[in-house]
């Protein structure tokens, strides 16, 4: 586990994204990878320039900046509240009849916040 709690939100953002990224390409979701918006894309432009110092550049796509041909080209501890983001967790608070799946997203989310608070001054998700 990296000591440095940047390199530690890193390498838990990427496990949060592992975790929901099925969910929202799966077929739980009634529309898969439709969340995405330019509004969000606005979001995480501002986010990673002042919390993280990184400019990012857009891909092609004319209506999400950030889209490339396989998903979001911005990493995901850049993009937190598109990390986060699942249909199931937004409109039920849980992955109905998946307790361990659930469990394992509010850990995660709960040690970035922790993270956050002390790094930021406040929670991103």
């Amino acid at each position: 586990m990296p000591d440095d709690p940047r390199q530690r939100l890193i390498v838990l953002y990427a496990e949060l994204a592992a975790h929901t990224e099925p969910e929202c390409a799966g077929s739980r979701c009634a529309k898969p990878l439709s969340c995405c918006a330019p509004m969000y894309c606005d979001l995480t432009r501002d986010f990673a320039l002042e919390y993280w110092g990184e400019r990012l550049e857009p891909t092609w796509h004319p209506a999400l900046p950030f889209m490339g041909p396989r998903g979001c080209t911005v990493a995901p501890h850049l993009r937190p509240i598109c990390t986060a983001h699942t249909c199931e967790v937004n409109e039920h608070g849980c992955k109905r009849g998946d307790e361990a799946w659930t469990a394992r997203y509010f850990d995660l989310t709960e040690e970035i916040g922790l993270i956050e608070e002390d790094l930021f001054g406040q929670r991103m998700i």
